[in-house]
């Protein structure tokens, strides 16, 4: 970076001259508008230096996940307590936690997911509202025949 100074004498003089050979004018208040303008861009562009990276577009549902995981940690070992201790005060306790889970899990449900973090994190909410068990895929091998379903249907099977 270049530093430059000016004289104090400089600003009493109306134009100074550059060396002989040319013998140019120079309007010393255009160069000084010109430098403040210099300054207020450098200045400007070291507080864009500063600015924090952009966020993640579902940074509000990430951390939504971040509370739905703690409380849903807390209401399994709350519920395990209930179960083994079989105290009314161990239930109130469960219960106030599975609340607290499922007001996470309501935020998290009405957000727009933007990105697929976001759709993960959706999803989460949903394996919550299952009390943990995944979906299950159907396989070929587990569903009914053709011929079971129209047994089924019409009472054959009976």
């Amino acid at each position: 970076m270049t530093k430059l100074s000016v004289s104090a004498d400089y600003h009493s003089n109306s134009s100074p001259r550059f060396p002989a050979a040319n013998r140019q004018r120079v309007n010393q208040d255009a160069f000084l508008r010109r430098m403040e303008r210099l300054n207020t861009r450098r200045d400007a562009a070291r507080t864009d230096a500063a600015r924090p990276a952009p966020q993640h577009l579902d940074a509000k549902l990430l951390k939504e996940l971040a509370a739905l995981d703690k409380a849903w940690t807390y209401e399994v070992a709350a519920s395990f307590v209930a179960n083994r201790l079989n105290t009314a005060e161990a239930d109130e306790i469960a219960t106030a936690a599975r609340v607290a889970s499922a007001v996470i899990a309501r935020r998290i449900e009405v957000a727009t997911a933007l990105t697929l973090d976001g759709l993960k994190v959706k999803a989460r909410a949903a394996l919550w509202r299952r009390h943990g068990e995944p979906l299950e895929a159907e396989s070929l091998d587990d569903r009914p025949s053709v011929d079971a379903r129209i047994a089924s249907s019409t009472g054959l099977d009976r």
